[in-house]
């Protein structure tokens, strides 16, 4: 689902001819080289934020001086959940992937919502209740923020990963073989 190829700009393109390159190319983002180096990103949000809230005029100021900053990355053989679960920690929309410490593509909120729904603890598809009916045994719990668990799953998590909101009254603790530091 990685996105490739990147679109760049440099840090010293101004900042219309990115809103330009964005329109082009219909992409939310673009990624901010410095010499070749990756240095940051420019988002929708940015320009709103930044020059169109501001009333800045977008040929006077440069990528550099809008684009967030740090770059917050994954490596390519990251699991999903690990991907997914890191854009809910920083409070990103993208992410971008390294191979061998290299920019190779770019992971988006939309390229999670193509996915297919995957319990939010396990990551273990969950068939989706109008295309089919579940599998023997598989009953599912959804937060009010919507991540859902496997009824198992949300009696072993107890609070959900994503908004810490209790979603089951018992408890089920793992046993220590079964947990990663077992």
């Amino acid at each position: 689902m990685v996105r490739t190829p990147l679109i760049t700009v440099n840090v010293s393109d101004n900042v219309r001819y990115v809103a330009k390159v964005m329109v082009e190319k219909n992409i939310s983002g673009v990624l901010v080289v410095d010499s070749g180096k990756p240095v940051g990103i420019v988002t929708e949000r940015d320009l709103v934020a930044k020059i169109l809230a501001s009333d800045k005029a977008p040929e006077n100021i440069k990528a550099g001086d809008i684009m967030s900053t740090p770059l917050i990355t994954v490596d390519i053989d990251k699991p999903l959940s690990e991907a997914v679960d890191l854009m809910n920690r920083k409070k990103v929309r993208r992410l971008l992937v390294t191979e061998q410490g290299k920019v190779v593509g770019i992971f988006t909120q939309r390229d999670v919502l193509a996915l297919e729904r995957v319990c939010g603890y396990c990551i273990k598809p969950i068939k989706p209740r109008l295309v089919s009916r579940p599998e023997e045994g598989e009953i599912t719990v959804t937060c009010s923020c919507g991540v859902i668990y496997h009824l198992d799953c949300a009696k072993t998590v107890g609070y959900c990963l994503n908004c810490a909101q209790k979603i089951v009254a018992e408890i089920i603790y793992p046993r220590p073989e079964d947990t990663a530091s077992g």
